[in-house]
């Protein structure tokens, strides 16, 4: 009981002098929440989240037609949100705009386009284009493809029903009002049931891994290992803070009153190691309080493994600190090693992201050289509890990895410390 009220009252010490460095603070706790609030705006942008879409493409409509399919139309394509429908009385004018590049597409539907549906004759939508925007011009065919192909199985429906009442000659006395009537009461049946099944269709296509899992990816699954790949990169900072606290506390003296006063060093090296493990801890509560409250980022279903985990890299990050301290012999040293070891393994780990992918799920030999990196494997371990919504067994492999971590630096660290 005496040792744990001595290794707190160290790691209290060490709170309190971190706590006083606004250098510091302004690095591992202010940076890291700049970064992933400029990432979560990112995010909405490229996700089309928010009151402006990501993509604006300006068109002028030409309505010729005076019946419900041209109006159906019309109002199909003013609900698309990527598109600012502009509305023109004549197809000359909305052709001008074309020419001058204000707008990139002119659709033109003709007179008698309803009529034209309704017995099942071929008719034309015209759309000019700007050469100019061929982008743009793609996805506009595209649009309208997927609109006029809704609009023609209307029309085959509801010429196939005409076809099958005349053909059946239940109706001959019927007026002609109501054939409509009949007509259009079983077209609307067919066409709310063909609704009803596409929500719910009969075949559904999932796509899984290969370990049965559903597959998942996106916008979100790039942005979930954008902040696991920072919280990572800032954690492994620590490394050179935790070294330069030795090299420090060895310069001014205080080191030899520790060593000298009754405190076992289980106290000095764990009290120091659980004092700096409190920023990471921090950094990872407040990157992610940020993301999910703001930008909507998943947390996962494991509050439990998040929380083991951020202490088990906390665990590492100093462990490696205290390691480092060992192999340098000044606080310059181990600054500037602590900053060179960090960007290395945060290469190498993927906690700089340079590709879509996590190091430990490339191919090859990267992916192996990747678990021999603490980075790699708490980024791994992190986005598959926010993005994959694993459990604290799921990750059980990754957090073994990092625990075996801690004791080798451990290992090292405190031989080479009796002997300095």
């Amino acid at each position: 009981m005496k040792t744990i009220r001595m290794t707190l009252a160290v790691a209290w010490k060490e709170v309190q002098v971190f706590l006083r460095d606004r250098g510091a603070l302004a690095m591992l706790l202010l940076f890291p929440i700049l970064l992933s609030s400029v990432q979560g705006g990112a995010n909405l942008m490229l996700s089309g989240e928010g009151e402006t879409p990501a993509i604006l493409l300006h068109v002028g409509l030409v309505n010729q037609d005076t019946g419900t399919f041209g109006e159906g139309i019309e109002k199909a394509l003013k609900s698309i949100e990527i598109l600012d429908v502009e509305t023109f009385e004549d197809s000359a004018d909305a052709e001008q705009q074309v020419v001058k590049g204000e707008i990139a597409a002119a659709i033109v539907i003709p007179q008698g386009f309803s009529e034209n549906v309704n017995s099942y004759t071929s008719v034309a939508i015209e759309v000019i284009v700007d050469p100019a925007q061929p982008e743009s011009v793609s996805i506009i065919r595209g649009i309208m493809n997927q609109v006029v192909a809704e609009v023609n199985i209307w029309g085959e429906i509801q010429y196939g029903v005409r076809s099958i009442l005349d053909d059946s000659g239940l109706l001959e006395v019927a007026t002609p009002e109501q054939m409509a009537a009949i007509s259009a009461q079983n077209l609307g049946i067919i066409m709310t049931r063909l609704n009803e099944i596409r929500q719910n269709p009969g075949i559904e296509i999932v796509s899984e891994d290969l370990a049965g899992e559903t597959a998942k990816g996106g916008i979100m699954g790039f942005v979930s290992y954008i902040y696991s790949a920072y919280v990572v990169l800032f954690i492994f900072f620590v490394v050179g803070l935790c070294a330069e606290s030795i090299h420090d506390e060895r310069e001014i003296g205080t080191m030899r009153r520790l060593i000298a006063a009754p405190l076992p060093s289980v106290a000095i090296i764990g009290g120091k190691m659980l004092g700096l493990m409190m920023i990471p801890c921090l950094q990872v509560t407040l990157i992610f309080a940020v993301g999910s409250l703001f930008f909507n980022i998943p947390l996962g279903r494991s509050p439990a493994g998040l929380l083991i985990l951020t202490i088990v890299v906390a665990g590492t990050s100093t462990s490696l600190g205290l390691l480092l301290a060992t192999l340098v012999k000044s606080k310059k040293q181990a600054s500037d090693m602590g900053t060179l070891l960090g960007f290395v393994l945060g290469f190498a780990g993927g906690a700089i992201p340079l590709t879509p992918m996590l190091m430990t799920r490339s191919e090859g030999t990267i992916a192996i050289i990747s678990r021999f990196i603490p980075h790699a494997n708490a980024i791994e371990a992190y986005y598959s509890l926010i993005h994959e919504n694993a459990s604290l067994i799921d990750i059980l492999p990754e957090i073994g990895i990092l625990l075996a971590m801690i004791v080798i630096f451990l290992f090292i660290a405190v031989r080479r410390l009796k002997f300095r």
